[in-house]
């Protein structure tokens, strides 16, 4: 059964501002809005052993001295050798240290297993790991977090080895006998999996799975992201394919019958209703298309809105072919240049996309609303729509503004753009304005982040990039789906049916905290817990300004990411109390189970038309729903939120990873250059900046920061009252929001990294810190900055290795168990 309060209460006690409390003052804490219902998941998640209650009633999390000296969780690694556990039921010591010697040759993202030792000689001129009271040994692998790698073939000598991608692997070169078997040769990109894993002072051994090509070229870096992220491929299994043709194939019997007999059992024909769509100029699957009515006066006036979503679970059956592909995918990923759909492009930018000029099936939510965009009513419906016009954002932006030869520049279909249009899109920009100020004063919270669209050339090399388009329209569609979503969400809460819901967590006390000191550096002061309000009154303060862009970044990274999930949680950000993804059911599985539960209420209540009209109506009919197999069980759907959740993480990963890698490799030609740029954060190390014209951050370390011409040498250091990085001798100070002129120092395109200098003095301090170079080594030996101190394998070393590491997993750590470990 999905919690409704126990991530909140774990990130809570967790956050290292946190002092023990009892339930009441939690319950004060956290403003928990049914504390019966919290104090009994409490008492549940205490059972559990994920929490401790102690004979005072505080709560907190439980120790590692407390029990179990083996346990489970996952390895971080550091390119200093040793790493941290983060343990799968959290700590009051928080991630659990692991000496260089102890890893046993886990990678960041591995699951293992570990015993816990305490450290006896903490403090007594022993190994005392930091003050840490107790440290850890991996004696096991459970699994491996990734299975494939890429890199880029070298050649040391006689020898090959490939120079991995991966931080997992921490640029360490990896031993490959087979390159000239498989025809790999210098500077080539390559997919390979380990036979043997780096361990102490041996480079780890690897085999070739497949060539792309020179490294570098950008349609190569896109196919080793594909490969480094495991992420799945355009192509389809042939069953999948069939299945799609044989759905385009009884649609179109469909819609002829519907054209020779004017109606369809069980949709509802809202063809003769002017819809349109607004999307970027180079979409193709159109998930989503509006339609509006102005209301009369005599009823009260304000605006019918019809949000209309691709019907894509009508030609996908729970647990045929396509189900289980979708259901892996989870969604379509958007790399630079290439999409990877969920569905076969035959459904995607197909019968499942609304086009203009043709029928098609879509289910429809409508909503309508007073004068305040406030709901009055609200109905769902399957339907069959055609779509008059498709346009652009800019496009629409223009006929709003009353520059028809704007949109015309716009525009990607010849429909001309006939006043019944104009008035339609003006419609919508009222009601959608209406909303956002409804919703603002509700407590939404809106943040500006900037964005660029990059330019690329005929090979697909970044050769410059634009700011992404400020349209308003981007925001009147977000407003407008928003509402949609949460039409299914209240729906389905009064239902009290399961459903797969976007949740998004209240920040806790401590992140709250966080914020505001992010808000204290930016040169403005916020309440150590700032309510909504308060923190909308500081978005609002720094809007257009130029801390506007670290503030926003500041309170964006602490928030918790919004996940999938059935717990009734609500989504924070929206300050929405019930809310579900239904819009993107083309590239979101998520929104496909949605969309089956929302066929099942319809075909309970004919259609949408004769819905319950009570609470206990609504339960009955719930109750009913439940036994039908489009409506999953909750621990069905916490393992579908789950793996949708994982799997959005991996693709926005792989995204920004290969976004990142394309700008960089311009960039690495721009050595020198200059570029406008904002401070974004500060630490006693440096600067984190961000170029403006690319959005893409960097760092200025202290030693690279201006020399005062004359005085003495700058000694930098963090002000404590104004979080500013501030030089003692000269009083010379960056902050956050600083604006500057950065010249680009130096670029690692293996390790993602951009090295700036401020550009305007070119007085710099001396010394200065260089990024290691690669040294290659001759007469066959490894000798490289990066393999410095590694050997390779004997046969017989290899064999002791795995002897080593199973022998391991015999060690008995329950001597340790003595005492109780205090609070970190």
């Amino acid at each position: 059964m999905p919690s409704r309060y126990q991530n909140r209460l774990l990130a809570h006690i967790s956050h290292e501002r946190y002092t023990p409390a009892n339930v009441a003052q939690i319950i004060d804490d956290l403003e928990i809005d049914d504390p019966p219902a919290f104090r009994k998941e409490l008492a549940e998640i205490a059972e559990q052993g994920l929490v401790r209650l102690n004979d005072q009633g505080f709560v907190s999390l439980p120790s590692l001295g407390d029990g179990n000296q083996i346990i489970e969780g996952e390895f971080r690694g550091t390119t200093k050798g040793f790493g941290f556990i983060r343990t799968d039921i959290k700590v009051r010591e928080g991630d659990l240290f692991i000496p260089p010697n102890a890893t046993g040759g886990a990678l960041t993202g591995d699951r293992v297993k570990v015993g816990v030792v305490r450290d006896k000689r903490k403090g007594k001129g022993g190994r005392g790991f930091n003050d840490r009271q107790f440290f850890g040994e991996v004696i096991e692998i459970l699994e491996r977090k990734i299975v494939s790698f890429t890199g880029t073939i070298e050649k040391r000598g006689t020898d090959f080895v490939v120079i991995p991608d991966a931080r997992e692997l921490g640029g360490t070169p990896v031993i490959v006998r087979d390159a000239e078997a498989k025809y790999a040769g210098p500077g080539d990109k390559v997919v390979f999996e380990m036979t043997e894993y780096p361990e102490d002072n041996y480079l780890g051994e690897g085999v070739i799975v497949r060539v792309l090509g020179e490294a570098g070229l950008p349609d190569v870096e896109t196919q080793s992201t594909i490969a480094a992220y495991g992420l799945p491929s355009n192509e389809f299994p042939e069953e999948c394919v069939q299945q799609a043709r044989d759905a385009t194939r009884e649609f179109d019997e469909e819609i002829d019958k519907f054209k020779a007999e004017g109606s369809l059992a069980g949709r509802l024909d809202l063809t003769g209703d002017y819809v349109c769509t607004i999307d970027p100029p180079d979409a193709k699957d159109y998930d989503d298309a509006i339609s509006i009515k102005r209301l009369p006066k005599s009823d009260g006036g304000g605006w019918e809105l019809s949000v209309h979503i691709a019907d894509v679970a009508h030609f996908i059956p729970a647990g045929s072919a396509l189900d289980v592909e979708a259901v892996d995918r989870a969604n379509s990923v958007y790399l630079p240049r290439l999409v990877i759909p969920m569905l076969p492009e035959v459904l995607s930018n197909g019968i499942c996309s609304l086009q203009e000029g043709v029928e098609r099936f879509s289910k429809t939510a409508i909503i309508r609303y007073n004068e305040r965009g406030e709901v009055t009513r609200q109905g769902v419906a399957s339907t069959i729509i055609h779509s008059r016009k498709r346009m652009t954002y800019l496009e629409a932006q223009a006929l709003i503004d009353g520059d028809l030869e704007e949109a015309k520049k716009h525009a990607k279909t010849d429909t001309p753009h006939s006043e019944e249009l104009i008035g339609v899109v003006r419609e919508m920009n009222r009601l959608a304005k209406a909303i956002e100020k409804r919703r603002h004063s509700e407590g939404m919270i809106t943040l500006d982040l900037p964005d660029a669209e990059l330019i690329f050339d005929d090979n697909g090399h970044v050769v410059d990039a634009e700011p992404e388009d400020d349209a308003y329209t981007h925001r009147l569609i977000e407003m407008f789906m928003v509402e949609a979503n949460e039409v299914l969400g209240r729906l389905f809460e009064r239902l009290e049916v399961p459903l797969l819901r976007r949740i998004h967590a209240e920040p806790v006390p401590g992140e709250k905290e966080e914020m505001q000191k992010s808000a204290m550096v930016a040169g403005f002061r916020i309440p150590a817990s700032p309510t909504r309000e308060e923190l909308q009154g500081l978005l609002d303060a720094t809007r257009g300004t130029p801390a506007a862009r670290a503030v926003h970044m500041a309170v964006l990274r602490t928030l918790t990411k919004a996940e999938y999930s059935p717990a009734l949680i609500g989504h924070y950000a929206l300050a929405s109390k019930a809310y579900a993804h239904f819009t993107s059911p083309i590239r979101r599985y998520p929104d496909l189970t949605v969309h089956r539960a929302l066929a099942v209420f319809l075909s309970m209540t004919d259609n949408g038309q004769k819905p319950p009209k009570s609470d206990d109506e609504f339960r009955q009919l719930g109750k009913k729903m439940k036994k039908h197999e489009d409506c999953p069980s909750e621990d069905t759907l916490t393992d579908i939120g789950r793996h949708s959740t994982d799997r959005e993480k991996n693709a926005e990963s792989a995204e920004r990873d290969l976004r990142k890698f394309l700008i960089l490799q311009l960039l690495s030609n721009k050595i020198g250059e200059t570029f406008p740029a904002v401070v974004t954060g500060v630490n006693a190390r440096g600067l984190f900046v961000q170029i403006d014209k690319f959005v893409i951050d960097g760092f200025i370390k202290t030693t690279d920061l201006p020399m005062p011409k004359g005085g003495k040498p700058p000694r930098w250091g963090l002000d404590s009252k104004s979080g500013a990085l501030v030089d003692a001798n000269s009083g010379r100070s960056y902050n956050v929001g600083h604006m500057t002129t950065v010249s680009i120092l130096q670029v690692d395109l293996l390790k993602r990294q951009l090295e700036l200098t401020i550009a305007d003095s070119d007085d710099r301090s001396a010394g200065k810190d260089k990024m290691p170079t690669l040294n290659l080594g001759g007469g066959g030996g490894l000798g490289s900055a990066d393999g410095a101190g590694f050997k390779q394998r004997t046969g017989g070393q290899r064999r002791a290795a795995k002897s080593k590491r199973r022998d391991k997993g015999k060690k008995d750590y329950r001597s340790d168990r003595k005492g109780k470990g205090k609070r970190q």
